[in-house]
């Protein structure tokens, strides 16, 4: 109802927001749990024609009994119209106020709000109704408010229960969650009536500002601010559109407003999606809604929707229309009236700030009414003045001007003069929202450039930082973006132009439906130009543009100003950034949370491309603090600690982080087997991969060639080398997925010289393997791994060996989404080394195929372990395939399993994974200067990648290893390192950590509530919980030398991550590397083998 160009709210119907809502959104720091004073609206319009006005449950109860079967209720929440009549939504709120009464605490004193979090939907009215039967007030809370917004406005409210339907709220410390929909509707439900009711209380509801600075203000609201809305509507049994969520005032007053029209609330489909919201409004209008609220940006998005749904656009039965919390451009009422040639149209000009002193401004255009060339607005309280200021906060004469910045005026006696925003004002700022005129009245400026036309009469022109100087003259980009909408509409659909803060003047665009798709940023720029010189518009430049999938729209259906200004600011990203698919828009939990996730991307990298989109969270630009930020925001929301290691692991998305907060919710194993393992091991099972029919196997003098797979993860880069050393004459076949075999090579080739940092020496015999290095394309997940016959030929029969490190890592993926890659490439890898002659198989597997490894006292044994209840599809996969190797063993195909447990850095240079989270928890810890290492039991097993590789080639060329089958490469005596000796060695070598207990650490933490320093207590539980020992004798037999000394491990580690700038630079660091010794290296980021 409220033409607000401050993104602010009055009290008839606009989002509240605070003042500081025009400034860029700042961090939470504080909300106050003072209550303001009560803030009421005055009615502005005439008294209107209808019954006096009542409390909105006495409006309900009487046409509850007098017109029972009159629709109150229209929602479209299951996609299909479902009605209640007032007799139905009686039945609902009382039984759900008879179940609340019986609630704990209930009646207590101090027990007068009651929290709602719900979208415009069917319980929301039911909620409120009843919870205002029984003499208490509810507070709408925005579904967006994070989850110590929601926590401190319970606690300033004293709110026990908060009511939900659809959308569950996260976790709210010390509030029950109440999903009312469980309350069964009651049999015997008495006839409507005051006398089953409380004693009703004027004041119904608290509302709040958005929050968008983090400090959301709240206050009362009594029934009666309905009164304005009503008498604006002003239609008898009319039917109102709930097109936003009841935490705006403009949905809130609605509910009353219809009662006492004896009304209905037509509500449409709920979903995130603003096209799909746009196609829900206009289903609503097709069915025949007579009132509807949009903003003209939302108006403009739902008659172009409907247009290219083959739809006419014309809604006949529509009685009145308003417009309102934005600038109207003209076009957008020209597209109304002919959308809505039966309507009348109307607006409200104002805001929170004006409506302290009343001043509220109407324009109606009849429905027989041509739309006049300007719209003008007429202030209707009297004493209330109109002035203009000029950009210096000087008053202007309106005898010599009558363009300037609108203010509104009252007497120096007016009360408002001791309301606090007055009193606090900054008498210094001239342009501040409040503050007070030479003689002493209290002024409200509203940054809007206006053109006076009367006395008290008004045309917007548009926001005054909208009006912007360029080459000495000013330029009106809102006029601009109208030129566009009249003289471009075929071929833009929408745009803005956006001033940054580098005084670019940027274009923000939305193509028209059926336009040339090939379009690009040049073209457009030279269109829009070219028309401009046509219509003599001063000439200014267009610095740059940008193309965008659709217009960024907030919950209150307001284009997002914000998120468009820092997509100006940060045009070379997003022109460069990839275009992520978008979340399936679905009513479901899973995408809700989907949807949240990305939004916290989103307001984290202050990357607002991100949010609704489905995108590889470690591709993103998230470090190790800003991910841990992320873990933080999903553990305060939804209570669920996932650790940054998990969020940043290979192919994590919004979506599957979903998956998981879903699964932990409903206390699942994360994860877990969907089948029966040993079953799916016994089906895919191939009895005719055996030693019968050929000759007895004799292992082979000297190995001929060797299939490598995951020759490009970071162990395989490792093990080409030492496979190469061990079998001087072998060829070694390295697997890669490339285009062409060239390629396939080359990948393999500089991923090996890039890891592995020795063999840049080219004067090194050891590394001089490249006349061996054969590069295979293929894909280990398709059948014959897609090798061409003749290489699927060549491999049959010239090589002996099969070392099979394949495999896809992702942590939360199940079973059957990775099994093409994981078990169906160990099924090839058989049917491999039973072609032709018999081969050995060498399985990389790991220590995770093992059930409850964390926390066993028993050292794990070398075996083949049945128990199959494993977390997770990579562990469940690796299972599988242990049993088919297993399987054929014992039909006498040589193979080997060997299990890796923690791969660390190379023991030569320090090139480690950064993915790892022992070295992000470490970074964190220097970054905030303390650990919690004194006194710590806790230890860690680093084995270097480099010794993990020359092991595993001992393996794979002893004939021994065929016997023993089983293998742990870990050490639980020489690879083991403790916390506490890891940050005394950081320390020695410049980095400056203080040693304190847990408990202090956590302390520490908590009394400095970032959320980056949070993030290092998911860190530290998860490397508490990672002490296990191993039992590698079988290992131990084959290659006895220990591993490198960890100590040395972490040293070097901590010098790479020092060259490649992962860590803060040390403050007095020495090197024992000399740097012809350790050329320049990229951190290595890959989770993955395959």
């Amino acid at each position: 109802m409220v033409v607000s160009t401050h993104d602010s709210d009055d009290m008839l119907g606009i989002e509240v927001q605070p003042i500081e809502s025009m400034e860029e959104d700042a961090e939470m720091v504080e909300v106050s749990a003072v209550e303001p004073e009560p803030v009421q609206p005055e009615p502005a319009l005439p008294a209107d024609p209808f019954d006096p006005w009542v409390h909105p449950v006495e409006a309900f109860i009487r046409m509850a009994r007098d017109e029972p079967d009159a629709l109150c209720i229209n929602t479209y929440e299951s996609g299909e119209s479902v009605r209640y009549s007032y007799r139905d939504v009686w039945k609902h709120a009382y039984s759900i106020a008879q179940a609340l009464k019986a609630l704990p605490g209930w009646n207590d004193d101090d027990h007068e709000v009651v929290g709602t979090f719900c979208e415009g939907e069917a319980h929301w009215v039911f909620f409120s109704l009843a919870v205002w039967m029984l003499g208490k007030k509810t507070l709408n809370l925005a579904l967006n408010f994070p989850a110590a917004v929601r926590k401190t406005l319970c606690e300033r409210y004293s709110i026990k229960y908060i009511l939900y339907h659809h959308n569950k709220p996260g976790r709210t410390i010390g509030v029950t969650l109440v999903d009312a929909t469980t309350f069964p509707v009651l049999d015997n439900v008495p006839p409507p009536s005051l006398e089953v009711c409380e004693p009703l209380d004027d004041y119904v509801t608290i509302q709040c500002t958005s929050g968008t600075t983090g400090i959301p203000k709240s206050f009362k609201f009594s029934h009666f601010g309905g009164i304005t809305t009503r008498s604006a509507i002003g239609i008898l049994n009319c039917s109102m559109g709930i097109l936003q969520p009841p935490s705006f005032v403009a949905t809130f007053g609605c509910l009353p407003s219809a009662l006492n029209l004896r009304g209905s609330l037509w509500i449409p489909s709920l979903t995130f999606n603003a096209i799909e919201k746009a196609k829900n409004v206009a289903q609503l209008l097709n069915d025949g809604v007579a009132y509807i609220y949009l903003t003209p940006s939302f108006m403009k998005l739902v008659i172009s929707t409907a247009t290219s749904m083959n739809s006419d656009g014309r809604w006949m039965e529509t009685k009145k229309v308003m417009l309102g919390s934005e600038h109207i451009p003209m076009s957008v009422v020209h597209k109304t009236r002919e959308s809505f040639p039966n309507a009348s149209i109307q607006s409200l000009y104002g805001s929170s700030e004006t409506g302290v002193i009343g001043a509220l401004s109407f324009l109606h255009i009849a429905a027989e009414s041509q739309v006049p060339e300007k719209l003008v607005y007429k202030l209707a309280k009297p004493g209330v003045r109109c002035l203009l200021f000029d950009e210096k906060g000087v008053i202007i004469d309106r005898r010599s001007s009558n363009s300037g910045i609108l203010v509104f005026a009252v007497d120096p006696e007016h009360p408002a003069k001791d309301h606090p925003s007055f009193v606090n004002a900054d008498p210094n700022d001239r342009l501040a929202s409040f503050g007070f005129l030479v003689d002493g009245s209290p002024r409200v400026c509203t940054m809007d450039w206006v053109e006076m036309v009367g006395e008290n009469e008004f045309s917007v022109v548009g926001r005054f930082d909208q009006k912007i100087k360029v080459n000495g003259v000013y330029v009106d980009l809102n006029y601009l973006r109208e030129l566009v909408h009249k003289h471009l509409s075929q071929v833009i659909a929408d745009c803005y132009f956006i001033h940054t803060s580098e005084r670019k003047i940027i274009l923000l665009y939305v193509l028209q439906k059926g336009s040339n798709p090939d379009l690009i940023s040049a073209d457009i720029i030279r269109v829009v130009e070219d028309m401009l010189l046509l219509l003599n518009v001063s000439k200014f430049p267009i610095h740059n543009c940008l193309r965008l999938h659709e217009l960024p729209f907030n919950d209150s259906g307001k284009v997002d100003l914000k998120k468009l200004k820092r997509i100006a600011e940060n045009i070379e990203q997003y022109g460069q950034a990839v275009d992520y698919p978008p979340l399936m828009v679905t009513r479901t939990f899973l995408i809700k949370i989907a949807f949240k996730i990305s939004e916290f991307s989103s307001q984290i990298l202050d990357s607002p491309g991100l949010y609704g989109r489905n995108f590889y969270i470690g591709g993103v630009g998230f470090d190790s603090l800003s991910i841990g930020r992320l873990a933080i925001a999903i553990k305060e929301e939804y209570g669920v600690e996932i650790s940054p290691m998990i969020l940043l692991s290979n192919s994590m998305s919004p979506k599957n982080v979903a998956q998981l907060v879903v699964d932990i919710l409903d206390d699942k194993l994360v994860i877990p087997p969907t089948i029966d393992l040993a079953a799916e091991a016994a089906k895919l099972d191939d009895a005719s991969v055996t030693a019968e029919g050929f000759p007895p196997f004799v292992y082979p003098k000297e190995v001929r060639g060797i299939v490598l797979t995951g020759a490009t993860s970071f162990l395989g880069a490792f093990l080409i080398f030492e496979l190469a050393h061990k079998f001087p004459r072998a060829k070694i076949y390295c697997l890669a997925r490339t285009e062409t075999e060239k390629l396939a090579f080359l990948r393999t080739y500089s991923n090996a010289s890039r890891l592995v940092i020795a063999s840049r020496n080219k004067n090194d015999p050891w590394y001089d393997v490249r006349d061996r290095w054969v590069g295979l394309r293929g894909d280990v997940s398709k059948e014959r791994w897609a090798l061409s016959d003749e290489r699927w030929k060549e491999i049959c029969e010239e090589t002996d060996m099969i070392v099979h490190n394949a495999a896809e890592v992702h942590w939360l993926y199940n079973y059957n989404t990775l099994k093409a890659t994981n078990v169906l490439s160990t099924v090839t890898v058989l049917q491999l080394a039973t072609t032709h002659h018999l081969k050995v198989v060498h399985y990389i597997s790991t220590i995770g195929t093992i059930a409850m490894a964390k926390g066993s006292d028993k050292p794990l044994e070398e075996k083949m372990y049945s128990n199959w209840n494993l977390s997770g599809g990579y562990s469940q996969t690796k299972w599988v395939s242990e049993q088919l190797i297993n399987k054929a063993r014992s039909r006498g195909v040589p193979a080997t399993i060997i299990r890796p447990a923690m791969i660390a850095g190379d023991s030569g240079y320090g090139v480690c994974n950064t993915d790892d989270y022992i070295w992000r928890y470490i970074e964190g810890c220097i970054k905030l200067g303390v650990c919690p290492a004194n006194a710590s039991p806790v230890t860690w097993t680093m084995d270097p990648v480099d010794h993990v590789a020359k092991v595993i080639a001992e393996i794979v060329s002893s004939e021994e290893a065929l016997s023993k089958f089983v293998f742990h490469i870990s050490d639980s005596e020489h690879s083991v390192i403790t916390e506490k000796r890891v940050f005394e060695i950081a320390d020695s070598v410049g980095w400056t950590v203080l040693q304190d207990t847990r408990e202090k650490f956590r302390t520490i933490i908590w009394r400095n509530p970032s959320p980056d320093n949070h993030a290092l207590l998911a860190f530290m539980r998860m490397l508490m919980d990672l002490s296990f020992r191993v039992d590698n004798t079988n290992t131990r037999s084959i290659y006895p030398t220990p591993c490198p000394s960890p100590e040395l491990v972490v040293r070097k580690s901590l010098f790479h991550l020092d060259r490649v700038s992962y860590l803060d630079q040390p403050t007095a660091a020495e090197t024992e590397l000399k740097d012809e010794e350790y050329p320049d290296v990229r951190p290595f980021t890959r989770t993955g083998r395959h």
